[in-house]
C-alpha cells in the first residue's frame, strides 16, 4: 500500500487566496515547553469548504458527513472527466469548473469535488455545488498523482460554526 499526502504545507509566505490573512505562525515558550501561536484563514492552504462558505444558516464544517470525506477518488488531469464509478473526483492542472460541469457532476451523484488550484470555480459553481451538498476540496497538490482511483482520506479541523477548514488530505492506493 502506498501512501500520497496531498495536502499543501503551511508555512509563512505560502500563496493566499487574495485577500485571506496571511499564514503566521509564533514559536512561544510555554513553562519548560514550546507551542506555537498560529494565525490563519479558514480557506488556507488545502482546505474543505461547507455549505456555510456561502449560506450562512446551512452546515458549518462540523456538520460535513465524514461518508463525503472517506471514499474512493478519482483523480483525473483536466479536460479529462471521470470514468470510473466513485462519488469523488479531483481535478488535476484543474480549469475553472463550468456550471454546466457542475451540473453534470451533480446529476452522477458525486458527493465530492476536488482541485489542485486556489478555487474550484466562480462563485456561482461554489454556490451550486455547496446548495446541493457536494464537498468543495481546493489547494490539493497533486503533482505526483497519476491519474486513477485511490482511497481518499480528508479531515479537516473540526471548527464548530466554521465556513471551512485547512485539512490534511491522503490517498491511499492498493486498498480497492
Amino acid at each position: 500500500m502506498k501512501i500520497y499526502d496531498v495536502s499543501v504545507g503551511l508555512h509563512p509566505g505560502m500563496y493566499i487566496y487574495p485577500g485571506d490573512p496571511e499564514f503566521l505562525l509564533t514559536p512561544l515558550k510555554a513553562g519548560n515547553a514550546y507551542i506555537s501561536s498560529m494565525f490563519l484563514g479558514t480557506h488556507t492552504g488545502t482546505h474543505i469548504d461547507a455549505p456555510a462558505h456561502y449560506f450562512p444558516n446551512e452546515k458549518t464544517i462540523d456538520r460535513i458527513g465524514l461518508d463525503n470525506l472517506i471514499i474512493p477518488v478519482e483523480v483525473v488531469t483536466s479536460p479529462l472527466l471521470p470514468t470510473q464509478n466513485c462519488k469523488a473526483v479531483f481535478f488535476k492542472n484543474a480549469a475553472p469548473l463550468s456550471m454546466e460541469m457542475a451540473e453534470v457532476l451533480l446529476l452522477k451523484g458525486f458527493k465530492t469535488v476536488g482541485c489542485d488550484t486556489p478555487s474550484i470555480g466562480d462563485d456561482d459553481v461554489h454556490r451550486f455545488l455547496l446548495k446541493n451538498e457536494i464537498v468543495i476540496i481546493e489547494m490539493l497538490d497533486l503533482s505526483k498523482i497519476s491519474d486513477g482511483v485511490y482511497q481518499m482520506i480528508a479531515l479537516p479541523l473540526k471548527i464548530e460554526g466554521a465556513d471551512a477548514s485547512p485539512a490534511r488530505v491522503i490517498l491511499l492506493d492498493d486498498m480497492l
